[in-house]
């Protein structure tokens, strides 16, 4: 089905096992809950190409899921994952701070809301782990060559 296919697409199959959208896809008598994930960032993305709710709804993805996920990880003691957030939070501080000092130039690239977005949720995106592998091949090396020049000038 059609469906099936969006939801693959978009990575949604995690989805399927999230109380909330089990507890709701009865309510809403929907066979899987990840369509109900679909549709919801479907609407989300047609709703910020419009402009309407586009930082409310960046916020959302780009803290909201990432928090949930951060405080699962301590509540669990799954500390196996913690890398991947802590990498998460350290990279999107990063861009947070680039884009608020450079916005009035970033403002200007053509679909520069959709391209943040899609950067962060590759970062966070389990199967992907942009943000782990992010930090390794680029942040680590510039905080070791920033801990080099503080503390072991000549």
């Amino acid at each position: 089905m059609w469906l099936d296919t969006l939801v693959r697409t978009l990575g949604l199959d995690g989805c399927d096992s999230i109380p909330f959208l089990i507890q709701q896809a009865k309510k809403l008598k929907v066979s899987r809950p990840s369509y109900l994930a679909t549709l919801v960032v479907v609407l989300s993305l047609l709703l910020m190409s419009l402009g309407i709710m586009r930082n409310f709804l960046f916020r959302i993805y780009t803290i909201g899921f990432p928090l949930y996920e951060t405080i699962q990880i301590i509540e669990n003691k799954d500390f196996a994952r913690s890398k991947q957030w802590l990498s998460y939070w350290i990279i999107f501080t990063i861009v947070l701070m680039i884009d608020e000092y450079f916005y009035w130039i970033l403002y200007y690239v053509p679909y520069y809301h959709f391209l943040r977005l899609a950067f962060l949720v590759a970062l966070f995106h389990p199967e992907l782990k942009g943000a782990e592998l992010l930090y390794d091949v680029v942040v680590h090396k510039i905080y070791i060559k920033i801990l080099n020049t503080m503390y072991f000038q000549d």
